[in-house]
């Protein structure tokens, strides 16, 4: 797999990585082109270049303000860019979507009772109620909170209510998921643990994930692989200046000695642009 711009680096820390043997084996779900975006006459990212490939986990960090939000929404074809194209092939399954996302806000409707609020996104894909009803809750049930089903929102925690985002995600069957710094508003702790069950999460759904963050050891824990954005020049557009293939396991990532080295090594990226 590539992420293929003249000005990146693609890197490693270690021998090649499950996700590399992963895209030999089929076409990306997401291939974006060339991805240039801005507002009015101002670029504000150039030449982006991204092959997503199936269940692979992609993190972007970069300065405040360098992007990386823009480039989400870019990506989820919410924006339109000025010039490039990006690509989410259609999938074959009936009563799916080809991507949902994660906000940073669970944005839940108060008047909706939790399922009801899964159910939201399967409206308009010709499910019957109950076939809408049995769809909601497998994600209720992989992200812990079944039993919470007719629950009121308001009754939940914070960290409660984005799992339930996320389960409304999950509830399309998505190919791609993109998530715009989900864990931010949350409490340490909470983070903490919704990292961990999102690690556990990952190894039981299809869908390839775009993860917006600022948190950078989050990224590494993560990700598969890690896009950096900055800008080479001060007032340029914001490019992919380096891609690093996070080659650790999983499940002990965050105790092993390569990790923080990987984790400065990041920032270090990040505070020469």
């Amino acid at each position: 797999m590539t992420i293929a711009m003249t000005t990146s680096v693609t890197t490693s820390i270690t021998p090649p990585s499950v996700t590399t043997a992963r895209a030999n084996s089929t076409g990306p779900v997401l291939n974006a082109r060339d991805l240039s975006l801005g507002f009015g006459h101002t670029t504000v990212l150039a030449g982006v270049e991204l092959a997503l490939y199936p269940r692979e986990f992609v993190a972007v960090v970069g300065a405040s303000g360098v992007g990386k939000s823009t480039l989400l929404r870019a990506l989820a074809g919410l924006l339109a860019p000025q010039t490039g194209e990006v690509d989410i092939p259609a999938g074959k399954e009936d009563g799916t979507r080809a991507w949902s996302m994660v906000f940073q806000a669970s944005r839940l409707f108060p008047w909706r009772r939790v399922r009801a609020n899964v159910e939201l996104g399967l409206e308009g894909l010709g499910l019957s109620r109950a076939e809408r009803r049995e769809r909601a809750m497998q994600p209720l049930t992989l992200v812990g909170l079944d039993a919470y089903a007719d629950r009121w929102p308001h009754t939940l925690s914070g960290g409660q209510q984005q799992r339930v985002g996320i389960a409304r995600a999950l509830a399309v069957r998505p190919r791609v998921l993109f998530m715009d710094e989900p864990f931010a508003s949350l409490d340490a702790i909470t983070r903490r643990r919704l990292q961990q069950e999102l690690i556990a999460l990952r190894q039981r759904t299809e869908a390839a994930i775009v993860f917006v963050t600022h948190d950078i050891e989050e990224a590494v824990l993560l990700a598969d692989r890690v896009m950096i954005l900055g800008n080479q020049e001060a007032g340029q557009p914001a490019r992919v200046v380096e891609t690093l293939s996070v080659n650790l396991p999983l499940d002990e990532r965050r105790d092993l000695p390569d990790f923080a080295p990987l984790v400065q090594r990041v920032e270090a990226i990040i505070g020469n642009h």
